[in-house]
């Protein structure tokens, strides 16, 4: 090694630095008290008795389907930030 930062070190802390951007972007602006406090009280039960989930597997498959099948969004800013399949095999 040339004592450089490999480009899977350096797209790993622009990620890092995205994710952080983000985090204080919901933090003041995404939701605001009225919503952060229906969040914290709306539980797992909450939500399936009130229809927002109807059970568990509905529940299961949409965190699946947002993460096989991401919105457009994400889909176009997500090879940006991806690390090699092979990043951490030995």
């Amino acid at each position: 090694m040339n004592g450089q930062l490999c480009e899977a070190v350096i797209k790993r802390d622009k990620w890092v630095e995205h994710l952080k951007e983000k985090a204080e972007h919901t933090a003041k602006v995404t939701y605001n008290n009225e919503r952060a406090t229906m969040i914290l009280n709306t539980t797992y039960k909450t939500a399936t008795e009130g229809n927002l989930i109807p059970d568990r597997e509905t529940l299961v498959t949409r965190i699946g389907n947002m993460i096989k099948s991401p919105n457009s969004n994400w889909s176009e800013k997500k090879p940006k930030w991806e690390l090699p399949r092979t990043y951490f095999d030995a």
